[in-house]
């Protein structure tokens, strides 16, 4: 059969995905595909894998503010407004962007000139419709209130004290309602959104960055000591001796070989003390960042802050990076001390020193492997979920028995013996049966660990009501923060009739 020029051409056509495409289509689609890969590799090449990306700054300062929210030793009160304890809904919204490493201002701002602090810092301000406009780290405002939109609905703010007032006559929470999370929408006229960038500085300027959630496999570090790190490197402190310089046993020792140990190349031997760190990293070429971590990245801690040490300050290793929840969780070390873990907002004073090669070194006994720039290949964290080992039972609808298999592997992460384990069984035993959805007829109390209300839970995930592992993770948050220890919490809960903690 003869074939016309123009008809040869239309019926050329390529198989792709079992179907025939003729040859005239195929080539844009090809163009079309190169400059999507290209693109991506572009995004990518920042800091490694793409995974579960959220801005780390609108993400801590929204923790911050949760955490606040979680604490009952902070409620609301206009005149007493600088979080000493309490603040009004203005002033938790000023100190928590404050906390995010953002100017604005030397005072806290009310919601009259609130658009001029914002504005300053890098906000922009758009009409308000509806919650269907907003953005995780919106700030919403009207006249007379303002919040801070936390994502899935959900706001965080301070509302009115125990009178439904604003003088808040006594301190702290008396309700559980003066600072929480709500879903409450109050006839917002207008949201502000964080516009601003060049969060990342390096020797040759400063590019825009975000946090990148992911995970070393940090579990099997904690309660590790000098001589376990030095059997790393058979029995050296460190390749060919690489971190001897550091006093032996102390933060700046340990974050040497344990980043000698995920795969850093250039530490420098000679950085001096903890708080120095992000300096001399920045000199001998490496990005740093306030607000934008990766996994397998430093953290340097100018003195005083995060309780370091108000002469040499502190350097930790970020084990793990939670974007989604605003958090990083870090293996630390000090003289005497064996290897410990906290997890802390993304924004907390310190620097982040950023890997400048692929950390491949972690895919042996303690963790896997980490790609270029920090992301876990195979280990992202999707939607704000917490990395657990393969072994560790789903917290949603768990049986009291798995939520006490999750309950022990958090405990031992915040590096507690099987004692803190023990008073911590008791403890909630006594509180719920360790029934996730447990409630109080009386107050309300609501899931393992009786949170009052409920709903505060909502800071550690927007599964509350049927995950466990959310559940306690809040609850061995709460109690940290008031009681210290999970023993410390049973000794009070004992000694009150009736009991509550």
């Amino acid at each position: 059969m003869s074939d016309s020029k123009s008809g040869s051409v239309s019926r050329k056509a390529v198989v792709v995905a079992g179907l025939a495409v003729p040859a005239v289509v195929l080539l844009p689609l090809v163009l079309l595909l190169a400059f999507v890969l290209v693109v991506a590799t572009v995004v990518q090449s920042q800091y490694g894998q793409s995974c579960s990306m959220a801005s780390g700054s609108a993400a801590s300062w929204v923790a911050w503010a949760k955490t606040i929210a979680d604490d009952d030793s902070h409620g609301y009160s206009q005149p007493h407004r600088t979080g000493d304890p309490d603040y009004d809904c203005s002033s938790l919204v000023y100190y928590a962007l404050r906390n995010a490493g953002l100017d604005v201002g030397p005072a806290p701002f009310n919601t009259h000139t609130e658009d001029a602090a914002l504005t300053h810092a890098g906000f922009e301000r758009h009409a308000y419709t509806s919650v269907a406009d907003l953005q995780t780290g919106d700030i919403v405002w009207k006249a007379t209130h303002t919040e801070i939109y936390a994502g899935d609905g959900l706001f965080v703010g301070a509302h009115y004290d125990e009178k439904h007032g604003v003088r808040g006559e006594k301190p702290g929470d008396q309700t559980g309602y003066e600072i929480s999370v709500t879903s409450y929408a109050s006839g917002y006229t207008a949201y502000y959104r964080y516009a601003g960038a060049g969060n990342v500085v390096s020797a040759v300027g400063s590019s825009s960055g975000q946090a990148v959630s992911g995970s070393t496999g940090s579990a099997r570090v904690v309660g590790m000591t000098e001589r376990d790190a030095m059997a790393w490197y058979g029995g050296a402190q460190g390749p060919d001796d690489a971190c001897i310089a550091y006093a032996y046993g102390q933060c700046t020792w340990w974050a040497c070989m344990r980043g000698e140990r995920l795969g850093w190349k250039r530490i420098g031997s000679h950085w001096g003390n903890g708080q120095d760190w992000a300096a001399s990293a920045a000199r001998a070429g490496y990005r740093t960042t306030r607000n934008a971590p990766v996994p397998g990245a430093l953290l340097s801690i100018p003195a005083g802050v995060l309780g370091s040490s108000p002469v040499y300050g502190h350097v930790a290793v970020v084990e793990a990076v939670d974007a989604a929840k605003g958090t990083i969780t870090t293996s630390e070390k000090g003289k005497g001390v064996k290897v410990y873990s906290r997890t802390l907002p993304i924004v907390n004073g310190g620097t982040y020193i950023l890997p400048s090669e692929s950390l491949s070194g972690m895919a042996g006994a303690d963790a896997g492997s980490v790609s270029d720039g920090g992301a876990v290949t195979g280990q992202c964290v999707a939607g704000g979920t917490t990395v657990a080992s393969a072994s560790d039972p789903s917290g949603v609808d768990a049986s009291a028995e798995d939520a006490k298999r999750i309950a022990r592997r958090k405990v031992k992460e915040l590096g507690w013996d099987d004692a803190q384990y023990g008073c911590l069984v008791n403890l909630w035993n006594g509180e719920s049966g360790w029934d996730l959805k447990a409630t109080n007829p009386s107050s309300g109390a609501y899931g393992i660990p009786q949170a009052l209300p409920g709903s505060k839970m909502a800071s550690a995930g927007q599964d509350w009501r049927t995950n466990a592992s959310t559940q306690i993770a809040w609850g061995l948050n709460y109690i940290r923060q008031r009681y210290g220890t999970p023993c410390g919490a049973w000794g009070v809960w004992q000694s009150r009739s009736p009991h509550w903690y």
